[in-house]
């Protein structure tokens, strides 16, 4: 079981610490009959199979590392994604909660720090690891969607939308891998506009006035101007930006587009954030299940959702 971590440390999973790694922070243990954590691994140095096993074999399911070494070690799991997805000591349920939790973390980044070009090419990199885990299968995607937070904050909704999105798509076989990235990219931006809109639109709890619904409807717009200065940000993500609350029958907007006008790639966007809407809690309502999200859902097939896409949709869901 674990303990509560002494003043000053933080615990940190050993599934996190990767093999054959050079660990950029001290690394703690806690003995069972000791006063206060001692170091195990200084920073810098490697970590191989063999410390991994040591720790395992002492029932140390945790390792303790200095408050202030907290975000080196975010730093670190997302940096090596892509081994915990890989991995073969980690089970798919633990696979998940770690790219979500991280997902969360940089999608917050991003939406707090949306004009740092750092931020692009670590969004890039996670996507293509989140593609990576849904491609294992549908058993995958439902340990993934299982950890969808139904307390509806803009970086949440983001990282549900990215993954039900790639997911989706997964399903249907859409696209290369270099246009699931650029998806994903753009799900995780899509809604990068609304930081500049008036927090309390966002969240007003009753209907919003037409003045109000024509500040909302500038996000998309707002949000391709905020991607404008990242430097082969993709066209398909700008598209997933710009399209994703257009409407097949053309009552969308930004641009009234009809079925054709809009990118593939937007559609499955559309798909996703009407779902995670439905399915999360909003300052104006509660959350409803996934099957009356899909009934309701359901009514706009022809006119807002592709028909194929949403059977697909109906089809991923399912066990």
């Amino acid at each position: 079981m674990s303990k509560a971590a002494p003043l000053g440390y933080v615990a940190c999973e050993i599934n996190l610490l990767q093999v054959d790694t050079i660990v950029d922070f001290d690394v703690y243990i806690w003995p069972d009959q000791g006063t206060h954590p001692v170091l195990y691994r200084s920073k810098k140095e490697p970590f191989n199979e063999e410390h991994r096993i040591r720790l395992i074999q002492a029932n140390h399911s945790e390792v303790f590392v200095r408050e202030e070494d907290a975000q080196a070690v975010h730093a670190y799991v997302e940096r090596n994604l892509d081994r915990v997805i890989s991995s073969d000591t980690l089970a798919i349920d633990e696979k998940a909660r770690i790219l979500y939790d991280t997902s969360i973390r940089l999608a917050q980044d991003i939406l707090d720090r949306p004009d740092a070009h750092e931020n692009f090419k670590r969004c890039g990199d996670l996507v293509r690891s989140t593609i990576s885990y849904v491609m294992v299968g549908r058993h995958a995607v439902h340990q993934l969607l299982a950890l969808k937070s139904h307390d509806y904050h803009t970086y949440t909704h983001s990282v549900n939308v990215c993954a039900i999105g790639l997911a989706l798509a997964r399903e249907i076989g859409m696209g290369t891998m270099e246009d699931l990235t650029a998806f994903g990219v753009g799900a995780i931006f899509h809604d990068v506009g609304k930081m500049q809109i008036s927090q309390g639109i966002l969240s007003k709890k009753g209907p919003l006035n037409e003045t109000e619904w024509i500040e909302m409807r500038r996000h998309p717009l707002l949000g391709l101007d905020q991607v404008a200065p990242h430097a082969g940000f993709p066209d398909r993500g700008k598209a997933v930006i710009e399209q994703h609350h257009e409407w097949l029958d053309g009552r969308g907007y930004p641009g009234n587009r009809r079925s054709e006008e809009i990118d593939p790639f937007a559609k499955v966007a559309a798909i996703a954030d009407v779902f995670d809407a439905l399915t999360s809690r909003r300052p104006y309502k509660d959350a409803v299940d996934s099957y009356p999200a899909l009934a309701i859902m359901k009514e706009e097939v022809g006119t807002h959702f592709e028909e194929e896409q949403y059977r697909a949709f109906v089809r991923l869901l399912g066990r």
